[in-house]
């Protein structure tokens, strides 16, 4: 009897322990594959349609667009331009940031370059400039953060100022990778307590040892990939462990923020949830060789490299403006000079070196500080792809600058072996991170950073930031969260502090346009949207909770734009992708809207613009979608119908193109930057109104949706007008708009801050502020200050909903300036005084004029 019951006992346990091995199984496999990574780019492998010109040319529905002026700067823009007006004049100016050493600025009129223009740095340019009063004069400097890790600031008269920020370095220990599963996207076997790695190890030291004896003997060397595969001389356990106690960063105030993940977060992990195996930077390693080449994705010609592996594109090549023509005779002939002959007429051999003196052009290229030599520690240095963001995220009254920060070895600066010697011998390639930094502005000191991803440059996902943070409130705390997607394929949220929230991150493909928070069903509430180079786009709760994602088949280059394009009601997201294809998908649930895809005849590679170009008295519904392609043309699509309208500029485009009333009439006016260094302004028949203006690609901070008609606050035109101010005060009208619709209602409270901005010669404090908050939308006044100089002022006016979202306006006007227009009348009064004077106190009765000749007492 005891025998049969501990037969059954041992049944019994037999059967639970194979459920419950089926279920971790599913589990394991539910939790190793994901559908974003899962997924190609199938459309990146197909070939662009032929451009046929009349068919564009001749457009059903024309714009009517004119070319204002047309100016050349110095190099290619890469980043897009900032509209602003510097000089608090009245009069709007172009910010333009050249990819190499310049800053231009261009009057806004007729393109001429400002005087004291252009200004001179060191470095190249991926960001957007912006505008912040860094020395608290009263006048917001120009800050641009270039490519070696610094943030400059610029006078508005084209000086370079002392105070920067500097990023510091990150500190990694320096074998970090070292035992580490050469891909961390493989998920077939864990990358810890794992016999199978266990036995590599083993294997690989036997046959590094036998390799060594070998070279002893016969000198044959072996590269250093081969010897550090896999650390066989430490346990796996034992490398895991110290490399996740050492990928901390060098700050003021350090959190314990490692890589991708909250291993404490308690609940079900979602699918798209980053797994907490490759999640941590020591789980970030190499996986297949890829391009080395971190400078964004400038001018690559590969369109993929993470979709449609299968199929065979060789033969197919991406449309751009180059003529593959060849040249006549003569024209051939003039090349000669270039080519490697020896028949070389004697005019053109000479020695270099009596002619050039390289010394003389050393100043002109960034140089790396000196690393700090460290036994078992790597300093990587800084850089900057994106365009960081100002805002007071811990709303304490002080304003933060957050920066998205790469880190890695720049292989074409230590291609020199000078610079690669101060290293010490590592391999530069085995360096890549990526975190957020975050400077107090009024300190001008590192507040806090996070680290976010640790990987090599040879993976497939390598850890570089490439897009802008976004901020916003996501749990209505009155605190700003930090929102950046990584090209490792992470989606993070950090709250003020920089701690990953709960949930967080979630996992895609890689990830190189900004993360979008806006209302995009029409709730009244913020979603997140991402999207990835496998052509994914997801729309997420503030929770990390998925709504709805869509696949458009082609790498997402930029962050979506979001309003409602053809005009039914409802919010719209519009994606470019390098296919050339325009996809707009519905905000309620990602479905497509018809008659798109619109079919463009080249890459996009900007963010596109959403802009009303309807004509005066013309009542049209929808946007019109602008944005350049590398067709060489410039696409202005109708939203409703999806007819385009083309200008052909016959160059190639990476930046957004911006709109407002730049020449200073009053219709709308569009800026165009191309690769070859040139600034396009295009007017328009559209009337102007400031919120169509759109002057920078976040308008400011966080918001990448259209305004007009939906949300937003602007000063009135009456108070806009450039003008002089008298007296001790004067009066602000601004009107609130918000169109939100039954069940969501209004987005107030509208928490609405003007500041009033004095430089000069002003004693008193510099910037004047008014904090007022508003519960209903509409036309509100508000009297500031005037001041007792004589001077120019600028009056910024900036809003904040209740989901955080951030809208601003400003117009220049002066104080004071016309006082001599009075001295006239200081002369002119006192005459007409003593006239009146006289004319009333003169005699009523006629009296003859005194005379010696009738004097007769003489």
């Amino acid at each position: 009897m005891k025998t049969w019951k501990c037969l059954f006992l041992c049944f019994v346990v037999l059967n639970l322990l194979s459920l419950t091995f089926n279920y971790g199984v599913s589990q394991s496999d539910e939790q190793q594959k994901n559908k974003f990574r899962e997924r190609e780019a199938t459309d990146d492998a197909l070939g662009y349609p032929n451009v046929d010109e009349d068919d564009l040319l001749n457009s059903q529905c024309p714009r009517h667009l004119e070319l204002r002026w047309q100016t050349e700067v110095s190099s290619s823009i890469y980043a897009s331009p900032l509209i602003a007006d510097i000089n608090s004049d009245g009069k709007l100016e172009v910010v333009v940031p050249s990819f190499v050493h310049y800053l231009e600025v261009l009057e806004g009129s007729d393109g001429d370059k400002v005087p004291g223009w252009p200004a001179f740095h060191q470095s190249t340019v991926h960001s957007s400039p912006l505008l912040y009063d860094i020395d608290k004069d009263g006048v917001r400097e120009i800050g641009l953060a270039t490519y070696n890790g610094e943030v400059l600031f610029f006078r508005v008269s084209g000086y370079l100022m002392s105070d920067k920020l500097e990023i510091p370095r990150l500190k990694v220990k320096k074998d970090w990778y070292v035992g580490l599963h050469p891909d961390p996207v493989d998920r077939s076997h864990p990358d810890v307590h794992d016999d199978q790695l266990i036995q590599e190890a083993l294997m690989e030291s036997m046959t590094q040892h036998n390799g060594s004896t070998l070279a002893a003997n016969s000198s044959i060397s072996f590269t250093p990939e081969v010897h550090n595969s896999l650390n066989t001389s430490t346990p796996i356990p034992e490398v895991r462990h110290d490399a996740s106690n050492n990928t901390i960063s060098t700050t003021d105030v350090q959190h314990d923020v490692q890589n991708a993940s909250n291993l404490g977060n308690p609940g079900k992990k979602d699918v798209s949830q980053a797994n907490a195996e490759i999640n941590m930077p020591q789980n970030i390693s190499s996986n297949t060789s890829s391009d080395s080449n971190t400078r964004r994705r400038l001018l690559e010609e590969s369109v993929s490299d993470s979709g449609s592996k299968g199929n065979d594109a060789e033969d197919v090549h991406a449309a751009t403006v180059e003529n593959q023509g060849g040249l006549e005779a003569d024209a051939d002939s003039s090349f000669e000079l270039f080519r490697d002959s020896e028949e070389l007429a004697d005019e053109y051999n000479y020695d270099y070196d009596d002619y050039v003196d390289e010394t003389l052009w050393g100043d002109e290229e960034w140089t790396e500080a000196q690393h700090e030599k460290l036994e078992d520690f790597v300093h990587i240095d800084a850089h900057v792809l994106c365009t960081p963001v100002i805002a007071d995220i811990d709303n304490d009254g002080v304003s933060e600058m957050i920066v998205g920060v790469s880190y890695f070895f720049d292989h074409e600066y230590y291609d020199n072996p000078e610079n690669l010697k101060e290293l010490g011998g590592i391999e530069i390639g085995k360096y890549v991170a990526g975190g957020i930094v975050v400077f107090n502005l009024d300190t001008r000191q590192v507040k806090w950073t996070a680290q976010l991803d640790l990987s090599t440059d040879t993976g497939s996902f390598r850890a570089y930031i490439y897009s802008s943070p976004t901020v916003v409130d996501l749990d209505g705390d009155g605190n700003l969260d930090i929102l950046v997607g990584t090209s490792y394929g992470l989606f993070y949220v950090l709250d003020h502090k920089g701690h990953v929230r709960e949930k967080f991150p979630l996992e895609m493909a890689e990830i190189q346009g900004a993360v979008v928070a806006a209302d995009i069903n029409d709730d009244g509430k913020i979603e997140l949207v991402t999207t990835d180079t496998h052509g994914n786009v997801a729309a997420w709760t503030p929770q990390g909770k998925e709504i709805w994602e869509a696949h458009v088949k082609s790498l997402v280059p930029q962050g979506a734009t979001i309003g409602d394009v053809d005009g039914d009601g409802h919010t719209d997201v519009v994606v470019p992708t390098i296919s050339g294809n325009i996809y707009v998908l519905s905000g309620k649930d990602g479905s497509m809207v018809r008659p798109y895809p619109y079919r463009t005849h080249g890459r996009v590679m900007n963010q596109v613009l959403l802009v009303d170009l309807s004509r005066r008295g013309e009542k049209k519904k929808g946007l019109t979608i602008v944005t350049t392609s590398f067709d060489g043309y410039l696409y202005l699509i109708d939203g409703p119908t999806s007819c385009a309208d083309v200008v052909d500029i016959g160059e190639t485009s990476y930046s957004m193109v911006l709109a407002d009333n730049v020449d200073g009439g009053d219709d709308l006016d569009l800026i165009v930057t191309t690769m070859n260094g040139n600034v396009f302004c295009f007017s328009t028949p559209s009337p102007h109104h400031p919120l169509k203006a759109w002057r920078s690609p976040n308008q400011g901070r966080n918001n990448v949706a259209h305004r007009y008609g939906h949300e937003g606050i602007y000063v009135t035109p009456s108070s806009r007008t450039f003008r002089d101010e008298e007296g001790k005060s004067f009066w602000v009208e601004l009107e609130i708009v918000d169109r939100y619709r039954f069940p969501s209602g209004s987005q107030a409270p509208y928490n609405v801050t003007i500041s009033l901005l004095v430089p000069g010669n002003y004693q008193g404090e510099r910037t004047i502020k008014q904090n007022q908050v508003f519960d209903r939308s509409g036309i509100h006044r508000v009297k500031l200050p005037t001041v007792g100089v004589r001077t120019a002022g600028t009056v910024l006016v900036e809003m904040i909903d209740k989901n955080g979202l951030y809208f601003s306006d400003d117009f220049s006007l002066t104080f004071h300036m016309y006082y001599y227009k009075l001295l006239k009348w200081l002369l002119v009064f006192p005459m007409l005084g003593m006239f009146g004077v006289l004319v009333i106190m003169r005699p009523q009765d006629a009296m003859p004029l005194p005379s010696f000749s009738r004097n007769t007492d003489l």
